[in-house]
């Protein structure tokens, strides 16, 4: 449960995350991230039984990355801001992930220290692995450094291609870290004859890293490095780390039979599930797919009753209780769209306009020759427009405050004026026309309006009074 809370506070990308806990009667499992790659371990010991040589930036880039999570871990401060003074207290090849895409993860916190913890290491009282803890740690005084102590061992074996206390009882090696007499890197290479083997490029670049190594490896702490962060910069200016695509690139070669191993299984318990649960099952999809998204977690972990509290909600029902479930979420996310339509319809919120009064007046249908200028025509009367009285209470009804609900405004039908059409008057016969433009002979003069219309040589001209 310590485990959970402490993981589940440190979010760095060199850290795998706590995302739930499940409880089970006396038994506590932790869900973490699944890392697909290789654990450090199995690739330090695959370069020792090939005696293949990790090159120089790998393992410098590795350091790097787990320096950077350690800091991450070192750093971590509660919800109110107060440092938890979290202590991994077990840095070593087993904790360390090597990610496909190239990234070094730290993981299992399982005998970390922090504040907050609600077990407590009596004083004097050892955790962690003998070959890579601190001569403090040893003493039951486990601080920050002490975990920069266990990274440096862990970045000389990856240096040396070898671990650093080999054949070693517990008394034998419990002297060699309270005495701090590791041997060098150069040292260690020519015992296995491996030095004289390197390249100058190589010699030199562990000639720089030897003292950073060694200074991580110092008994007294005053004389260790203060961060983990102070080391991962100066490792970054000694030697430059590789890319995380350069290490990606190198653990396909190197975890080869690892991974192959592994992507084994996840295949052949793909195809078991697959099996029981086909794919285009239209039925089983739908319920799987239900099932996935109730089981989100977020992840952090809670305080609770039992320690820590996580959310005991998993759906254990029957697939005709999943597919309910899913039918009404969907039915109410129809109705959530036809309300939503509804409200932004344009007749919703009808804008307010002043109403528009229309006056019919004729439209001409064709040419109309004008009188002349000398009988110019009487100006049309002034008409008066009519108001319907209905607008009126339209206006004062405007004014008046809204007393109902938005809802009931819009079943309301909406009441438009009424408007009443204005005859035009009559207009007023023109002068005669002069002799010139009377119509010509066998053409009809008459006011009849049968034809509305005369010829006046080959000019159709429409007769006044009939328009």
């Amino acid at each position: 449960l310590d485990e959970a809370r402490i993981a589940s506070k440190v979010q760095h990308r060199n850290v795998v995350p706590v995302l739930d806990v499940v409880t089970t009667g006396e038994e506590v499992i932790l869900v973490q991230e699944y890392v697909h790659g290789a654990p450090l371990q199995w690739l330090l010991r695959s370069t020792q039984q090939t005696r293949a040589q990790m090159p120089v930036n790998i393992a410098v880039s590795i350091g790097c990355q787990v320096l950077a999570g350690l800091h991450a871990t070192h750093e971590t401060v509660d919800e109110l801001g107060q440092p938890m003074e979290i202590v991994h207290r077990d840095v070593s090849p087993q904790n360390v992930m090597i990610a496909m895409d190239g990234t070094a993860r730290l993981l299992d916190f399982g005998v970390a220290k922090a504040i907050m913890a609600a077990h407590v290491t009596r004083e004097g009282t050892y955790k962690g692995k003998l070959a890579y803890s601190a001569p403090e740690q040893l003493r039951g005084a486990a601080t920050r450094q002490s975990d920069v102590y266990s990274l440096s061992v862990l970045l000389w074996e990856l240096l040396v291609g070898q671990r650093m206390h080999r054949s070693k009882s517990g008394a034998e090696l419990v002297d060699t870290v309270l005495n701090g007499t590791p041997p060098t890197i150069r040292e260690a290479l020519s015992t296995e004859r491996v030095w004289d083997s390197l390249s100058a490029a190589d010699r030199r670049q562990l000639q720089v890293l030897d003292p950073i190594v060694r200074k991580g490896l110092a008994v007294d702490t005053r004389q260790r490095w203060a961060t983990a962060a102070d080391m991962e910069e100066a490792l970054a200016e000694a030697a430059r780390p590789a890319t995380p695509s350069a290490v990606a690139a190198w653990l396909k070669t190197a975890g080869k039979d690892f991974i192959d191993r592994r992507d084994g299984l996840i295949a052949a318990e793909e195809a078991s599930w697959r099996k029981v649960h086909p794919v285009g099952s239209g039925r089983s999809s739908a319920v799987a797919a239900l099932n996935s998204s109730i089981n989100l977690r977020l992840p952090g972990v809670v305080s609770g009753e039992r320690g820590v509290g996580h959310s005991d909600i998993y759906l254990r029902r029957s697939p005709k209780v999943l597919i309910a479930v899913l039918c009404t979420v969907i039915a109410m996310l129809g109705l959530g769209v036809v309300f939503l339509a509804r409200d932004t319809s344009p007749q919703a919120t009808p804008a307010v306009t002043s109403p528009v009064r229309r006056v019919a007046s004729p439209i001409p249908t064709a040419a109309v020759v004008r009188p002349p200028a000398a009988a110019a025509p009487t100006p049309p009367r002034a008409v008066a427009p009519v108001i319907d009285t209905q607008d009126q209470e339209i206006e004062e009804e405007k004014l008046r405050p809204v007393r109902h609900s938005p809802a009931e405004a819009r079943e309301k039908p909406v009441r438009r004026p009424r408007f009443t059409a204005v005859r035009a008057p009559e207009p007023e016969a023109p002068p005669a026309p002069p002799a010139d433009t009377q119509p010509a002979a066998g053409t009809r003069a008459t006011n009849d309006c049968t034809t509305p219309y005369y010829f006046q040589g080959s000019k159709k001209i429409f007769k006044p009074a009939c328009l």
